[in-house]
């Protein structure tokens, strides 16, 4: 059985600040073809599914700051419910095999309406169909992904910036933090075994949600999903207000959240979520900067087990970057402590294999 060390899904963990430097250097050009689309365009689309329509939303909290309108949607919803694009709109498909139904069909339905197409892809992906492809990483030998999700997001916040700095004033604000972002996330995943108390009071209980905000709703949800993929176990992610609005009531005392506690007016709500848990008790794990303290809550009943996880100072906008690495670490842990192997898709399990070769992806 694979271990967090010897599995293909710890591998690729720690390649991540290779593949981000790698995109940034190789597909500067690309960039800056796929923000001349962007700006010739009314409307833009952000595709995908799973782990990259995670991808899609936080892409589009940045594009949206930087004045372009887009929106993010799932490319089953988007083939099949409309309403479909127009020929003066931008349609960016992001999908790393590159060869999944959905993903297919959107671009069908893009070319037809005569949108322009910007494609975010893998490494010997068939994609072929858009006017701008940036292959972003390998593809993945296990199917828990990290590295593509870090990957993808490089290429799409590099167009994001080059359309802003189209008007020629010089870079945007925020490209040094990502031309930095290959030394900040090989700093974050070296530390790792940080992580183990929190792995295994979450092998222990079987249960653990994630909350976020902003942008890094995706990030817990993101989270959620790693953990469903290389553990098997019950994981959700949540906006940290949607956690208070029902989601606590299925929780028992010992299941583990994880907080990332966000660096804007949303902490102080952060806050009384975190209170809450310490009166469910929770095994609690904080994600948040450094530069900003965050004082955990004190209860009358005592408080249970939390931890910290500290990270670099880096803008809310670019943060999700940063914030999913505890979590792809914690996935990658826990499934060493549970025996599971987080690369097969749970195919090694007669049962799944069924499960899996019943349906097409």
């Amino acid at each position: 059985m694979a271990t967090s060390h010897t599995s293909a899904l710890y591998q690729s963990i720690h390649r991540q600040p290779e593949i981000i430097r790698d995109v940034l250097h190789r597909e500067a050009e690309h960039a800056r073809e796929a923000a001349e689309i962007l700006a010739g365009a009314r409307r833009v689309y952000l595709t995908g599914t799973g782990t990259s329509s995670h991808a899609a939303v936080v892409t589009e909290y940045l594009y949206r700051s930087l004045g372009l309108d887009a929106e993010a949607r799932t490319v089953f919803d988007f083939a099949n419910y409309g309403p479909p694009p127009r020929r003066e709109d931008a349609v960016v498909v992001i999908s790393h095999r590159g060869a999944k139904t959905y993903g297919n069909r959107v671009l069908e339905v893009a070319k037809s309406a005569g949108s322009r197409i910007i494609g975010v892809t893998g490494f010997d992906s068939p994609m072929s169909v858009p006017e701008v492809i940036f292959h972003t990483a390998p593809q993945e030998k296990s199917s828990t992904h990290t590295m593509s999700y870090t990957g993808n997001l490089t290429a799409l916040w590099m167009t994001g910036l080059a359309y802003a700095e189209r008007a020629g004033k010089g870079p945007h604000p925020l490209r040094p933090v990502l031309e930095k972002m290959p030394e900040t996330v090989a700093e974050i995943v070296q530390r790792d075994y940080v992580l183990q108390p929190v792995a295994q009071a979450l092998a222990r209980s079987g249960r653990v949600v994630f909350a976020g905000a902003g942008p890094n709703v995706q990030t817990a949800r993101e989270g959620a999903l790693k953990v469903k993929e290389s553990s098997y176990l019950t994981a959700e992610g949540f906006e940290i207000e949607n956690l208070l609005h029902g989601g606590l009531q299925p929780q028992q005392p010992g299941d583990v959240a994880v907080v990332l506690v966000p660096p804007s007016a949303a902490a102080e709500r952060a806050t009384d979520l975190v209170r809450a848990l310490e009166l469910l008790g929770a095994s609690i794990l904080l994600v948040h900067d450094e530069s900003r303290p965050f004082a955990v809550p004190t209860v009358d009943d005592g408080t249970p087990s939390v931890s910290t996880f500290l990270l670099p100072p880096v803008p809310e906008l670019l943060s999700p970057m940063i914030t999913v690495l505890p979590l792809q670490m914690l996935a990658c842990r826990t499934a060493e402590i549970r025996g599971t192997n987080p690369d097969s898709f749970r195919s090694d399990d007669p049962l799944f294999k069924r499960i899996n070769e019943s349906y097409k992806l």
